[in-house]
């Protein structure tokens, strides 16, 4: 018989910052929009890349802002998890890991959207001009 293992039940009294999450993610959806148009139409110049790079870093640091509470409850968790496995510490491990990872996801999937953007539109500069984009130099 095996038993599904829960997260703990603790209120580690983490903001909700759901609205502020969708605000961002909308914000990231008109970025990939905008990028779109730059892959299919092939027109990025310096400013438009300049630009598009700023928003989207911006984006990037206020979610890691949101994020930052979330890092706070880490050895908080690592302890409730070794208390209440304290007979098998590579579950307890693992379950502190999976909630830790659980806690980090909402901000980690729009951080990763913007790391994605940021790659794909110096990729695309550097496809039409052939060289690499001018914030790249020190």
């Amino acid at each position: 018989m095996s038993e599904t293992l829960e997260f703990i039940k603790h209120d580690f009294n983490l903001p909700n910052y759901v609205n502020e999450l969708s605000n961002a993610e909308s914000q990231i959806e008109g970025l990939k929009y905008k990028l779109d148009i730059i892959t299919k139409k092939k027109n990025i110049d310096d400013k438009l890349h300049d630009a598009m790079y700023e928003k989207t870093c911006k984006i990037l640091e206020y979610v890691g802002k949101l994020s930052m509470p979330a890092f706070e409850v880490e050895d908080l968790l690592e302890e409730m998890y070794a208390i209440k496995f304290k007979h098998s510490p590579a579950l307890a491990k693992k379950l502190w890991l999976d909630h830790y990872e659980n806690i980090h996801h909402p901000y980690n999937l729009l951080k990763n959207r913007c790391y994605k953007i940021l790659t794909e539109l110096d990729k695309q500069y550097i496809e039409v001009h052939k060289k690499t984009p001018p914030n790249w130099k020190i």
